[in-house]
């Protein structure tokens, strides 16, 4: 009797452990996301791509999403940042179905990124294009004289202080200045070119930093449909066959304790007139 005892025992413990690991097993499953779109927002002057990057690098790891909606609202911003972005979304668009959508402006860097697409939506009105770049210095010269400053500068070249804001540019240093841009200008045309198979003269059409409405840019071939959201969803739910997919935004958005209680400092117009940088960058003056 207390051997058949034992094993009903045994028996009560193994069913136990089982219903508990079918429902470890369940409840995983319940919580691992399932099939879905990723969508990437890129909002405002791109200037560091670190969170842009993440974000691509962590959707090519899971295999779980199914297609990836770049999502642009923004003119543009520093070079480097902006081809960055585009040379990695050409990576990814090798391995799932990769899209842009411009909202109400993909222009200058911002229409780059888009390029780095496999296919770009815009709205009918959106603004795009602005292929160019464009470089602003300060000059504060006339402003240091009226206040009487005295400034000394000690430099190991002639072109080290080039740009500075405590005097004008001279010749030698605005044609230097001139090829960079020019250089640069070239290698953003050259992307544009490649990415939506444009013949040299509908590249130079296009190129000389003018912008566009999405009808326009239709026209152009500068995009490849018009449309929203959602017929950017519904082109990739057709790319891979499968419905209602679900999304999920990237870059993960990270709630602080003192958001919204605290206000934040934006000094970015002190730091852009001391930081001598190049932007792909649509910057209207109204």
């Amino acid at each position: 009797m207390a051997d058949e005892a034992k094993k009903k025992l045994s028996l009560k413990k193994v069913a136990i452990l089982l219903i508990l690991t079918l429902f470890i097993i369940s409840a995983m499953l319940s919580l691992s996301p399932g099939e879905r779109i990723a969508v990437i927002e890129i909002d405002g002057v791109i200037k560091n791509p670190k969170e842009y990057l993440n974000s691509i690098k962590e959707i090519s790891e899971d295999s779980s999403v199914k297609g990836v909606i770049v999502r642009i609202d923004s003119p543009g911003g520093t070079v480097g940042s902006s081809q960055e972005i585009h040379d990695s979304l050409i990576k990814l668009s090798k391995k799932i179905p990769t899209i842009a959508s411009i909202v109400d402006i993909g222009a200058s860097g911002g229409y780059l990124i888009a390029c780095g697409t496999s296919y770009i939506f815009a709205n009918a009105g959106s603004i795009t294009g602005s292929i160019g770049v464009i470089s602003q210095y300060y000059n504060f010269s006339k402003l240091i004289k009226f206040l009487k400053f005295d400034i000394e500068v000690i430099k190991s070249g002639e072109m080290k202080d080039l740009s500075s804001p405590t005097r004008s540019l001279n010749n030698k240093e605005k044609k230097l200045l001139n090829l960079l841009v020019s250089d640069i200008h070239q290698q953003f045309k050259k992307s544009v070119a490649d990415r939506r198979g444009l013949t040299e003269d509908e590249s130079n059409l296009v190129s000389d930093g003018r912008v566009f409405s999405g009808n326009q840019a239709l026209e152009l071939k500068l995009i490849d449909k018009i449309g929203g959201l959602e017929a950017a969803i519904i082109y990739i739910e057709n790319e891979v066959g499968i419905e209602n997919l679900s999304l999920e935004y990237y870059p993960k958005k990270e709630e602080k304790l003192l958001d919204g209680i605290i206000p934040s400092i934006d000094n970015s117009a002190i730091t852009n007139m001391i930081n001598k940088k190049l932007y792909y960058l649509y910057s209207p003056k109204f």
